[in-house]
């Protein structure tokens, strides 16, 4: 698989969080948005009689990485990027989880929003993922754009497939699926699902994956490309 993915959400400011990691800071501060985000990004918990084990574990390695400090009441305490993250996490209103697949293999990714702040957590290793930051709602199409495109072009046959959820839209995922054939024809996979369930189908151009992109994370809309740029 490629590293495309990683390579377009990493920069100077991003971190790396093992999905233990990630579930531990979604667990200091429990709110029903932050249980989405858990299953959203696919996050499971350490079977019971492991959790003391885990979260010792846990605890020891961000403490030792200068992400967690203890209180004197020993209240475990986040630090700063630790604080920014969680609260995104925790307050999240939005989510695009990207799927990458090629073959068997696939690699995901996802930009989750809590009002102004935007997060990218792309698929590092099977449990972890790389944690970085976009500057604000405007640049999530541009960006998400870039990896699709990129990752597309690199190789005919793959797949990339998009969800996106909104705690406004009561919680329904709105699915889109962009794919190159082997003859290197662009296709869109969009909604409406017909008698089977599957998504329709028609050609694009690499040029029409910013305006379908856009309006998905902006609108929940998942169409034709002729329905997008109207």
């Amino acid at each position: 698989m490629s590293e495309t993915t990683a390579d377009a959400a990493t920069d100077e400011q991003a971190t790396i969080y093992t999905a233990y990691e990630i579930d531990f800071m979604l667990t200091l501060r429990p709110t029903d948005n932050g249980a989405i985000t858990r299953e959203q990004i696919g996050l499971r918990r350490a079977p019971e009689a492991a959790q003391e084990f885990v979260t010792a574990a846990v605890t020891s390695g961000l403490r030792a990485r200068g992400k967690v400090e203890r209180s004197q009441d020993g209240q475990w305490l986040l630090g700063e990027e630790g604080q920014v993250i969680a609260t995104a996490l925790t307050a999240a209103d939005r989510w695009l989880g990207i799927a990458l697949a090629e073959g068997e293999a696939m690699r995901m990714a996802f930009v989750i929003k809590a009002n102004e702040a935007i997060l990218m957590l792309t698929q590092d290793e099977l449990d972890s993922f790389v944690v970085s930051a976009l500057p604000d709602p405007s640049h999530v199409a541009a960006s998400v754009t870039d990896v699709i495109t990129a990752f597309l072009e690199e190789q005919r046959g793959r797949t990339v497939s998009l969800r996106r959820r909104d705690v406004e839209d009561d919680g329904e995922e709105v699915p889109l699926m962009f794919h190159v054939e082997e003859d290197g024809a662009w296709k869109l996979g969009h909604l409406p699902l017909d008698g089977d369930g599957i998504l329709s189908v028609s050609d694009l151009s690499r040029e029409d994956v910013s305006a379908a992109v856009g309006a998905l994370w902006e609108d929940g809309s998942s169409r034709a490309p002729s329905a997008s740029a109207s």
